[in-house]
């Protein structure tokens, strides 16, 4: 039976029950606010991330764990059992719990963005595919079963791959995602395995902080490697130990070698805004020199407007060559090109809509041609193509196949097995094949089930009474829903951002999509259906790509959703009204980070991605409500989370995004105990690297738990030190950490990796109450008054205060 509460909830939603129903699959796609939402953050405010400073972060955790691990077997040898923290680096492990897949079983089966794929040239089955922050993934039976084989190693970002046509189980990868997206970590150079991904060595190179494109390895000779990235083109004459760039001036893109000419390669540059080196170019020398291949005259490719270029060559063809460019103007389609005699001419081909390859050519940019017929060429941008007649007429393949299965949007990677019977294809979904290459009716089949690369954003929400259930928001995957099973349910939004579950009615849920769209569920737990819930809020506001929300737990009919100023709704999102003003200091940022005190639901604290920290302590009074800025002493950088302690909301914790360095050699995490009138660096030990979430444990003194871009860290004396959390994570970008307390399960939603959980036990030590400094455990108060202040937990249900040799009824607040 439906409390009042919940009848008042189902009333207000009532006349909305047609709105969203399910997830909502991404078809106008928001790249370019994901660039800056991932990017912007970590490069404030210098404009850009410094040379290798994730690398050398990744590095000093491993050395920071060496030390731990050493110093807890001592520890443990020489204490009684149970007598140390268990929360240590090295104490338990952590297990996926999805998504692997998204909505298995429907036709709609995905996983994550993938960038890169290379097949096997001795089976069709054997393929490697490049997660965009997933790492590198191989199956040996043509994508039913995929393995991770680089969760270890110093980036996970992936942008080529290439096997050795002369020894297939030579594999190199190109870190760092050159889709220019910065919603994708950087690189740390090139992983280059000898076993078929088994082992790896990580050739850093020229490449640190770089975002590599492709790679080529001369037929006939395993030592000439070509590698496109940002920075140009390079060229490796031993198998990669070494390298030289042999062109520059604008970011490369496509390298192919004529597989019947190791001396003739193909390149293009194009950068995805006006650059005059852009353009595709030719070597006659393996690579050590370019000419322009651009053709002359009517026969010429175009020069103005030229953006990104991709280079298709027909193998049995290798003078046929198809190009397809970025218009920097509204950055669609400017055209397919197509040349016969190896660049020296090249014609347009026919297109009566260029519009149909979508607004995003900059990042969704692939074309492919058959192995065996020159005149059929796959084309991959918003959507799928496909020309039959070599380029003379094209078609747009239909999303969903005659067999029922549909494909994502946005395409990465094309790869036709080399005897063209199968094609395999990247998008921002996830990884997929089809055997109708040519057939008039094109079916599809999703290899996305056992793949874990799910990218999710910020604000992971858990069912306070029971940890099978939570809800989080993904990148172009849609706000899930989390039932216990490794296959996650997309619920709603596109791009679904931070998410709520009610304490008192956990079928009761909310999730801000992109910008400014908040919806509300009345049946998390079973079928959702999700409805508007933005009544109110000002959609001209300046708002942030994933804007934050917050509930207050103490009341949870009270909502708060940050633009550049707080909105409060205080009816379970069926109004909202601004409740602040400007927090940024004259709309130069937006919000990030919203906070409410558990124990005091009128003390909230705000973070900005422009630095700043404010606070009021008269929530209660809504727009009448006083804010002061607490932003002194703490570091210009973006703001990504505010934690309030449980009993006292005068203690808060902030965290940091962004790279230290030069006159900024401030932490990535602060500690206040005073409401934000002075600060404490609590960084400790920890390396030079972003911080996006902090818990605070309620059950463990001085213990938090970190989420960093490369894992989960962890402290037990308030800072002073910190190590890596349990085994098996990724070194990932974790961007939401949540602790369910009842089962003492810490959860971790990545950035490319899905979501993960540790359990996090209590130590036996922290079952035993402390009662002030008193041992034994008694006073004799006489006739004064006394405070009696006990710390710890789990102890409450066998307690038993005894007042003057008599047993008493005692109250405990926990």
């Amino acid at each position: 039976m439906f409390s009042i509460r919940q009848a008042i909830l189902l009333t207000l939603v009532a006349p909305l029950l047609t709105a969203q129903q399910g997830p909502q699959k991404e078809e106008d796609d928001k790249q370019a606010e994901r660039q800056e939402w991932f990017y912007s953050q970590r490069a404030y405010p210098r404009g850009s991330i410094p040379p290798g400073a994730r690398v050398d972060a990744i590095r000093r955790i491993q050395q920071i764990d060496a030390s731990m691990r050493l110093q807890h077997q001592a520890l443990r040898a020489a204490s009684p059992e149970g007598s140390i923290p268990a929360v240590t680096m090295d104490s338990v492990n952590w297990a996926l719990i999805g998504p692997k897949p998204t909505d298995a079983g429907s036709p709609s089966v995905t996983s994550g963005r993938v960038n890169a794929i290379a097949i096997d040239p001795r089976d069709n089955n054997v393929v490697y595919i490049g997660a965009a922050e997933g790492g590198v993934w191989k199956t040996t039976d043509g994508g039913v079963n995929w393995t991770p084989l680089t969760d270890a190693q110093a980036s996970l970002a992936n942008g080529a791959i290439v096997l050795d046509p002369n020894n297939p189980d030579t594999v190199y990868v190109g870190t760092g995602e050159e889709n220019f997206s910065g919603d994708s970590y950087y690189g740390a150079g090139i992983l280059k395995s000898t076993d078929g991904g088994a082992t790896w060595t990580n050739i850093v190179g020229p490449f640190l902080r770089d975002r590599i494109g492709a790679l080529a390895i001369q037929p006939g000779n395993s030592q000439v490697l070509l590698c496109t990235s940002q920075a140009g083109v390079w060229r490796s004459a031993n198998a990669g130990a070494t390298w030289t760039q042999t062109m520059s001036g604008a970011a490369g893109i496509s390298v192919v070698f004529d597989p019947t000419n190791g001396s003739s390669v193909y390149a293009s540059l194009g950068s995805p805004n006006v650059n005059t080196k852009n353009g595709v170019y030719h070597s006659t020398d393996g690579g050590l020199t370019w000419k322009t291949a651009g053709g002359t005259g009517s026969g010429a490719l175009p020069t103005d407007n030229v953006g990104r270029i991709e280079i298709a060559m027909a193998p049995s063809d290798p003078a046929t060559i198809y190009v397809q460019i970025q218009n920097t103007t509204g950055n669609v389609l400017l055209g397919i090109y197509k040349t016969i005699d190896g660049g020296s001419t090249w014609s347009k081909l026919p297109i009566s809509n260029p519009q149909v390859w979508g607004p995003q050519l900059w990042y969704d940019n692939t074309i492919r041609v058959h192995p065996t017929n020159s005149n059929i060429v796959w084309s991959g941008a918003l959507q799928i193509y496909r020309s039959m007649d070599g380029g003379l007429t094209w078609v747009t393949l239909p999303t969903v196949g005659p067999n029922g299965v549909a494909i994502h949007v946005d395409y990465h990677f094309l790869a036709f097995t080399p005897d063209g019977t199968k094609l395999y294809i990247a998008n921002d979904g996830g990884v997929y094949s089809t055997t109708d290459v040519s057939a008039t009716t094109v079916n599809w089949t999703s290899l996305n089930n056992t793949l874990a690369i799910t990218q999710f954003y910020p604000g992971m929400s858990i069912d306070p009474s029971n940890p099978q259930i939570a809800v989080a928001g993904t990148q172009d995957n849609g706000t899930q829903r989390y039932d216990g099973e490794l296959s996650w349910q997309g619920v709603a939004c596109g791009d679904g951002g931070f998410t709520a579950v009610d304490p008192a009615f956990p079928a009761l849920a909310y999730s801000a999509c992109q910008n400014i769209s908040f919806l509300r569920s009345l049946s998390l737990t079973s079928s959702s259906t999700w409805v508007s819930a933005s009544y109110g809020i000002d959609q001209t506001d300046i708002s942030n790509f994933i804007s934050p929300i917050a509930l207050d737990g103490s009341n949870p009919q009270t909502l708060y959703f940050g633009t550049y100023r707080l909105w409060q709704s205080q009816d379970s999102a069926g109004r909202w009204y601004p409740v602040s003003p400007d927090l940024t200091g004259g709309k130069k940022g937006t919000l990030k980070a919203i906070a409410v005190a558990p124990s005091d639901s009128n003390t909230i604290y705000i973070g900005t991605t422009n630095s700043k920290v404010q606070v009021t302590s008269d929530a209660g009074d809504g727009a009448a409500a006083v804010w002061t800025d607490r932003s002194a002493g703490l570091p210009l950088r973006s703001v990504t989370h505010i934690a309030v302690d449980p009993l006292d909301p005068a203690t808060a914790y902030v965290t940091f995004s962004g790279f230290s360095g030069g006159a900024d050699q401030q932490g990535h995490i602060f500690k206040t105990g005073n409401s934000g009138a002075t600060w404490t660096d609590i960084n400790g030990n920890l390396p030079n690297i972003p911080l996006n979430d902090v818990v605070v444990d309620p059950d463990i003194p001085q213990t938090l738990y970190i989420a960093t871009d490369a894992g989960v860290m962890v402290t037990t004396n308030g800072g002073a030190t910190w190590s890596s959390l349990g085994n098996g994570l990724p070194k990932v970008v974790v961007n939401s950490l949540v602790l369910q307390r009842r089962a003492r399960v810490l959860r971790a939603a990545t950035h490319g990796r899905s979501v993960w959980d540790i359990l996090v036990p209590l130590a036996a030590a922290s079952l035993q109450p402390a009662i002030g400094s008193i041992a034994p455990a008694s006073a004799n108060a006489g006739d004064a008054a006394f405070t009696l202040a006990v710390t710890g937990s789990g102890f409450v249900g066998r307690t038993v205060v005894r007042w003057n040799g008599q047993d008493r009824p005692t109250t405990f607040v926990d």
